[in-house]
Order: structure tokens, then sequence, then C-alpha cells
């Protein structure tokens, strides 16, 4: 399709092995911390990353899962409204997240293993200005082999025993390990704590595996082995047994929840922390129990959570935000120069209070572009344009909130909407985008883990990009209940 001009595949040839991972090891910490120049010791930074969690089901945002200590931290913080990811897969996502820069300019990262953006991350950015950096991986999708992701960090941990039934780290274990880390540095640290525990499979423990659907008969459980053939499309679910996967995913939610008790805790108050999540999960219109191949507002709409030194409580920033604008919001309040080049704005005014006006602009957020029928959305703060196939149509969310009801658009309107997207996006590829990579082998191990979780495709485990979006004139399925 026209949009995705700017991006092209890796290279055909494959590669076998990688680049080799940054140490396991934690480089030895200084005695005093480093003062920057002629300024005060900055700010150290965690930014926790939940993945596969829709903003809506979580009380914090008014939904049925309860997160007291999200409550609690957004009460002692900021939280942004409407947070939009700009890309429904986790490795791309992060990668948008951690640079500013649009999916487009990163290429096929799960291919190849890697992103083709050449400027700095905010790991290499922090890095320079004299920080201990660290990530804790909690899934697959987000090891260095398949992502590419560990640029900048001194320690990237993300070797870890597979448990083939739940297809996630602990989250427990994260949190310890990131704490140890935490609490062993001497100068300023960034923090990167990924947490798998939302990921399907829904495979909470007690009591939150039955919280939510206490008096449930039926046999499906949240496993693979239930749910594939709904997430194949071969099935549709019963609305009671609809209601009872929710419930799963709900007590996930709040047993991560608890999980990250700890973590917040040790970061304490002085600490910059931020919450957020890559992208959301799809519980309706057909699409069952996935994200990759939809852009529905389930999927889109993410927790953005910041806690921290200059950030005004209580704060409530209704202006939608992208993802992209995560890491010069990070930089802005931090007090450091901002990035070059690249599509994400600075919103720390907005956290701050401080803010005259803000910046109002459409979110784009894209599928797969290597798989069948690629989508681009583009959302304002109150409608959403959504092109598959070169159709589009239109949804308004102030009055259609759950998109039941989609609006055919002429297509003079859809080809301009991507010729503004295609305006955006250019100058950052041009600037940022460096040679095409090359395949990465992946051994039969990780292709059986990428497949369990459902992104084993024709070019990098992605599906087969089937009917995640709304046809014109077409209603969805009932929305399940909430």
């Amino acid at each position: 399709m026209r949009f995705f001009l700017a991006l092209s595949l890796c290279g055909l040839v494959a590669c076998r092995g990688a680049p080799p991972s940054p140490s396991q090891e934690a480089p030895p910490a200084p005695e005093a911390p480093p003062a920057l120049e002629n300024g005060p010791t900055p700010t150290s930074v965690v930014i926790i990353s939940l993945d596969t969690v829709r903003a809506d089901r979580l009380q914090v945002y008014g939904g049925r899962a309860e997160t007291p200590n999200l409550n609690r931290f957004a009460a002692q913080g900021a939280r942004f409204e409407t947070a939009i990811t700009n890309f429904p897969e986790t490795a791309v996502s992060h990668w948008a997240m951690f640079t500013g820069a649009l999916p487009a300019v990163h290429g096929n990262v799960p291919a190849c293993g890697g992103s083709r953006y050449t400027g700095p991350t905010l790991a290499e950015r922090l890095q320079s200005e004299g920080y201990a950096t660290a990530a804790f991986i909690g899934g697959e999708t987000l090891i260095n082999h398949t992502s590419g992701l560990a640029r900048g960090f001194g320690l990237y941990d993300d070797e870890y025993r597979w448990n083939m039934d739940d297809l996630k780290r602990p989250g427990a274990q994260i949190s310890s390990a990131a704490i140890s880390w935490m609490q062993s540095q001497k100068k300023p640290f960034f923090a990167f704590v990924h947490y798998f525990d939302a990921h399907f499979p829904y495979t909470p423990a007690a009591p939150w595996d039955t919280k939510y659907d206490p008096d449930y008969r039926g046999d499906l459980t949240g496993s693979d082995a239930d749910l594939r053939p709904y997430r194949d499309g071969a099935k549709t679910p019963t609305p009671e047994d609809l209601a009872h996967i929710l419930a799963l995913y709900d007590g996930e939610l709040s047993e991560l929840d608890a999980i990250i008790s700890p973590l917040l805790q040790a970061a304490g108050d002085q600490t910059l922390v931020i919450i957020t999540s890559d992208h959301g999960e799809s519980f309706e219109h057909g699409y069952w129990f996935n994200h990759k191949d939809a852009l529905w507002e389930g999927v889109l709409r993410v927790p953005w959570l910041v806690r921290g030194p200059g950030v005004a409580a209580g704060k409530n920033v209704k202006v939608p935000v992208e993802l992209v604008d995560m890491t010069p919001t990070v930089l802005g309040l931090l007090g450091l120069p901002p990035l070059e080049g690249v599509h994400g704005v600075d919103r720390s005014p907005e956290l701050k209070g401080t803010a005259s006006s803000s910046i109002v602009r459409p979110a784009h957020s894209i599928t797969d572009p290597f798989q069948d029928h690629p989508q681009i959305a583009i959302r304002s703060s109150g409608a959403k344009l959504l092109i598959k196939d070169e159709v589009g149509i239109r949804y308004n969310l102030l009055t259609d909130p759950l998109e039941l009801d989609p609006a055919p658009v002429d297509s003079a309107v859809s080809t301009a909407a991507v010729d503004t997207y295609q305006q955006r996006l250019t100058p950052v590829v041009t600037r940022w985008q460096g040679a095409e990579l090359p395949v990465k082998f992946r051994d039969l191990g990780e292709m059986e883990r990428l497949n369990a979780l459902g992104y084993v495709g024709a070019e990098h485990g992605a599906g087969d990009g089937k009917g995640a979006a709304q046809e014109p004139g077409r209603s969805p399925p009932p929305v399940p209940p909430r």
C-alpha cells in the first residue's frame, strides 16, 4: 500500500547468529554520583512497561480491574487520559517509545532482530549523560536476539528459563531483579522494567483467577490450547465464555498491580517513574484475544502514568498523546536537551502544569506492513479514520466510543490523510533510517516460543493479517460484557 512506501524489507539473505549481547554483569558503580556540568545530580528514571494492558480495563481509568497501587500512584502524579500506541506489537512499539520515531522508521524489527533507526535511543542518551542503565525483560518478543533493544543498556537481563505453559517470566522475579540492581547503584540510573504477566495466555494465580467470575460453570480456560481456535478465527466464544476470559484478563491486571507494588516502593518519590504499556488487547469486533492485526480502541489506548520531581500531583492531561512522545517527555522532565529530528514531542509542560497551550495533533498507528492487508489509523481527540486496502471508514468517538457505527468516507479523504502521514514520516526516515538489515536466523526453540505467542507468520511471526479492520457498512459483533 502506498502509505508504507517509506518502509523496505530487510535483506533477503538470512544470517546465522547475532551480535554479542551486552554483558549480563552490571558495570562497576563509581563511589560518588557524577555531576553534570555546572548542574545538579540528575534524577534517576524507572520506566515500567506492562505488556498488553489496555487502559479501559484498569480501575485507574474507570475499568473493573482493581488497581489500588496504580490508583495511589496516579494520585501522587499525573495521568494521560488518552495515550495511543503507534504499533500493536511489542518490539516495534518499544522502539517507537524509546526513540521518538514512528514505526515505519524502524523497518521489519521482528524479522531482522533490530531497528534501522540510527539515531540515539533513550538508553544511549542517558548513558552518555552518566547514568547507569539496565533493562529487565519479561517476554520472548523483547529479548535482545528478537528485538535488538539492548542498545545503550549496560545490563540487559533477558535470559531465563521458559515455562511453555505460561509463556512469560514471573513478574515477581522481574521486580526482585530490578530492585536488587537499583539498590546497588551509586549514581543516577535508568531502569527499564518489562512485565509480560497480562499477555496471553490469561492465567492469573489465586485469588485473581476467580475474582471477577466466581460462578463460571463452563470448561474454557485462558490457556493457549483452549483459546488458539478463537485466536485463529475458527471459533467464536459464547457470551458466557467471553465474559469468563475477560474476567481472567482482568484478574491478571489486578495481580500485576500487586506485583509491581514493591518496585514502586523501592523507587521512592524522588525518582521519575513512568508506567505504560506497548499495546492493549482485543475482546470484541470478532477479533478474539489478540492485538497484532487490530487498531480498535481496546488495542490502541494504553495507560501512561507519571510520578516524580516536578510532576503535578493529581494532574489529568486530557490532550491525546502518542507513545513516540515518551522519550522527548522524559528528557524534558530531566531538563536535558531534546532529541533532534524525531516525531515525538515533549509533554513535560503538561505534566508540570506549566503549559500555556498544548500541541494537539492526530496520532498515527499502523499494523505490520509486511503482512497482508495492513492498516493505518489516524486518531484525533474525537474521531478515528481507519484505512484498510485503501478503503476508509470513520468513527465518531464522542458519540460512538465502542466503535459500533462506522461511516464510509470518500476516497479523497483517505488519500489526503495518507499524504499527511507521509509528510510527517518522510523527514525522519530520511534523517535516521539506516541500511536494510539481514533477516535473523532463529533456532527451533525460539520459533516454538514465538508460535505459541501467536507471532509466527510468513515473514516474522505476525500471523496472516486477516479481518481485524471493520469493513464499511458492516456492523461488528456485540461488544462483550464489561
